[in-house]
C-alpha cells in the first residue's frame, strides 16, 4: 500500500508543507497503523481509549508501544488525556486512516495538495485508478457547524464526538451523490468514500457567489432549479442548505454550466421539514439572482416547479 505525490501538479507557489498530509501517512508503521485502527474501532465507546485496552489488542512488547505512541503523539496523530493512561484520535491520523483506505482499495493512486478550506472538509487533490482528476474531501465537523450535525444524528449529547459526526457527513453525503448521479450529471461525480473522507470529481469552475460577469444567468438559475427538481422528483431529496455558497459554474464552450455540491444535510422530501427547506433553499436562490444579477422569478412559481407542479418556469 503506496500513497503517491501529485508532484507534476505543483505549481503557483505551492510548497513541500502543502504534501505534509501525504508524507506523514506514509510514514506511519504498520504497528502504528493499528494503533489508530484501535483507536478509531472505539471512537462510539470511549473519549479517550484507555492504554491497557490498546496494548492489549495491539499485543507488541511494552517498550515497542511507548515507542509507537511516543511517535504517534510527536506527529499529532493522537492525543494523550491530561491526567490518565488514555489516548484519542486526531483528525489527522483520521485521515491517514481514511487516506490509506481509499489507496488500498484502489479508490485512489495519487494524492496532492490542500486546494481549499471550509467550515467543515478540507480538500486534497488526487488521482483515481482511472486517471482522473479528483477532489479528497475530508469532512472536518465541529461547534461552528454543529447544528447540522443535529440533523444528520438526530439526536444531541453532551459531548459530541466531532470525529464520528464527521464520518456520517461523509457518508450520507457520499450516498446522496450516489444516488443523484442516477438522475443529474449536474453533481460531482463520486468514486468512493472511507471514514470521514469522500473521493469526487474535481469542477473546474468558480463558486456561484464570486462569480460576477454570467452571461446568462437566468439559464444558470433555470439549471439549478431543473437540478433541484429531479433531486426532489426521483430522487425524493432536498439539499436544506442551498445557497450561492455551494453552487459552482464551470465555463465549457462558452456553456455556464452550474453544479450543486455539498449534500451531507438533504432531507427526505417525506420529512416533516422538508417543504420548509425546501422553500429556504429556492428563496436562497432567488434572493441571490435578483440582487447580483437582476433576474426575477415568483418564488410560489419556482417552489411550483422544483415540487412538479407546473412544467415549466
Amino acid at each position: 500500500m503506496s500513497i503517491k505525490l501529485i508532484t507534476p501538479l505543483m505549481r503557483n507557489g505551492i510548497s513541500e508543507m502543502h504534501l505534509k498530509l501525504a508524507r506523514t501517512c506514509k510514514d506511519i508503521s504498520k504497528v502504528g497503523l493499528s494503533i489508530l485502527s484501535i483507536l478509531d474501532e472505539y471512537l462510539d465507546v470511549f473519549e479517550y481509549v484507555p492504554e491497557e485496552l490498546v496494548f492489549k489488542k495491539v499485543r507488541i512488547p511494552e517498550k515497542t508501544f511507548a515507542r509507537e505512541i511516543s511517535t504517534l503523539r510527536t506527529k499529532k496523530l493522537v492525543e494523550s488525556h491530561s491526567t490518565r493512561a488514555a489516548y484519542r484520535l486526531t483528525f489527522l491520523g483520521l485521515d491517514c486512516l481514511a487516506l490509506l483506505e481509499l489507496v488500498e482499495k484502489g479508490v485512489v493512486t495519487h494524492v496532492g495538495p490542500s486546494i481549499g478550506t471550509g467550515k467543515e472538509s478540507v480538500l486534497y487533490l488526487a488521482k483515481t485508478s482511472t486517471n482522473e482528476i479528483a477532489v479528497v474531501k475530508f469532512y472536518k465537523i465541529g461547534r461552528v457547524s454543529f447544528k447540522k450535525v443535529v440533523r444528520y444524528r438526530g439526536y444531541l449529547t453532551d459531548q459530541p464526538s466531532w470525529l464520528e459526526a464527521s464520518k456520517l457527513a461523509a457518508e450520507r453525503e457520499y450516498r446522496a451523490l450516489l444516488l443523484l448521479s442516477k438522475h443529474t450529471n449536474l453533481i460531482p461525480k463520486v468514486w468512493g468514500w472511507s471514514k470521514h473522507a469522500v473521493v469526487m470529481e474535481y469542477i473546474d469552475g468558480e463558486d456561484l457567489y464570486r462569480y460576477r460577469n454570467a452571461r446568462d444567468p437566468k439559464s444558470i438559475l433555470n439549471l439549478i432549479l431543473t437540478t433541484m427538481r429531479s433531486a426532489y422528483l426521483n430522487a425524493g431529496i432536498v439539499h436544506a442548505d442551498l445557497s450561492e455558497y455551494n453552487i459552482v459554474v464551470s465555463v465549457r464552450d462558452s456553456s455556464e454550466i452550474p453544479y450543486i455540491i455539498d449534500w451531507p444535510q438533504y432531507v427526505s422530501r417525506e420529512d416533516p421539514l422538508a417543504e420548509e427547506y425546501l422553500t429556504r433553499d429556492v428563496s436562497n436562490l432567488l434572493k441571490f439572482f435578483k440582487r447580483r444579477y437582476g433576474v426575477s422569478l415568483d418564488l410560489e412559481k419556482a417552489v411550483g416547479y422544483v415540487k412538479g407542479l407546473v412544467d415549466g418556469i
